[in-house]
């Protein structure tokens, strides 16, 4: 063999090695079979959240900027949308998947729990104003149960979205750890600690994702395409992880304050540790999600 002939194979093995590998896959694939679709809860709490979020009215949007007796008045106009919702939340809740690759009817159903979302944060802010702060701690947590029950069995657009509803309920009920009692602080971070346990995880996310993508757009084409943009949808997955990860540590680190300031009102001191809040004001020290080890109180 002459070296020009070798030189030849070789690049020819370089530039068709790809067309083979791909002719390879498409001779012998034979994809994982997709586990059945999990059926849907009966009645399905989701299908409450959704009406009620297309009961509420638009005019939360700025309920900062509204005064006492505009969200009043506001409130008692939506308040067959909050008891809707209210009983969707109390029960099982699971996402009505849609395997159609045209359909947008899902994304105005997100739009509409975003309303019903900042519909609640205004029930809390009139609390607020009223001195009611039991009551805005309440419509806060109402808040982040949405956003969790709200993404349970969606993809990964409905978990975006759900993070994003329970970081906006996190935000307001931070702002209320110093008004509460030590009664009203246990509680809230006993319900806050069973909001969390029942969260679903990032691979159950990732697994819905995956299962709804092969589902929608099933073959061995689409396959090839999945396979091909791998690499940038991990990125895309990674970034959101990371935001799950985050809103999930920090719901944490809330649950410890309230926990904690429970501790303080009753015994009159600050908690030495985490573990002394176990097992009277937590059942267990939360782990942060970031790091994967038991949280600590911050250095003072």
């Amino acid at each position: 063999m002459t070296v020009r002939t070798r030189n030849r194979l070789i690049t020819f093995s370089i530039l068709a090695g790809p067309f083979i590998f791909l002719l390879c896959l498409l001779l012998f694939w034979d994809a994982e079979p997709l586990p059945p679709v999990a059926p849907l809860p009966n009645p399905n709490g989701y299908d409450d959240l959704v009406k009620a979020g297309n009961m509420v009215s638009n005019d939360f949007d700025n309920y900062d900027e509204l005064s006492s007796a505009k969200l009043s008045e506001l409130i008692k106009k939506n308040a067959e949308a909050f008891q809707t919702a209210r009983t969707g939340l109390q029960g099982e809740c699971r996402v009505p998947l849609d395997y159609s690759a045209t359909s947008s009817a899902h994304l105005d159903q997100l739009a509409s729990l975003k309303r019903l979302a900042f519909g609640f944060i205004a029930e809390g802010r009139l609390a607020e104003k009223e001195n009611r702060p039991g009551d805005a701690a309440q419509f806060y947590l109402d808040t982040i149960n949405l956003g969790n029950k709200s993404a349970r069995g969606g993809v990964l657009i409905d978990q975006l979205v759900g993070t994003a509803l329970e970081a906006i309920g996190v935000a307001n009920l931070q702002e209320l750890v110093d008004d509460l009692d030590a009664k009203a602080c246990h509680e809230t971070a006993a319900t806050l600690e069973t909001l969390d346990a029942q969260r679903q995880t990032w691979s159950q996310v990732m697994q819905q994702e995956r299962d709804w993508s092969r589902r929608t757009f099933p073959g061995m084409r689409n396959e090839l395409a999945r396979l091909m943009s791998r690499k940038t949808l991990n990125k895309a997955y990674q970034v959101a992880e990371q935001r799950f990860d985050e809103q999930q540590s920090k719901t944490r680190r809330l649950i410890l304050e309230f926990a904690a300031r429970a501790y303080q009102l009753d015994k009159g001191h600050p908690p030495a540790t985490v573990a002394d809040l176990v097992p009277d004001y937590l059942k267990a020290i939360p782990q942060d999600p970031l790091t994967g080890t038991n949280m600590v109180f911050p250095p003072r």
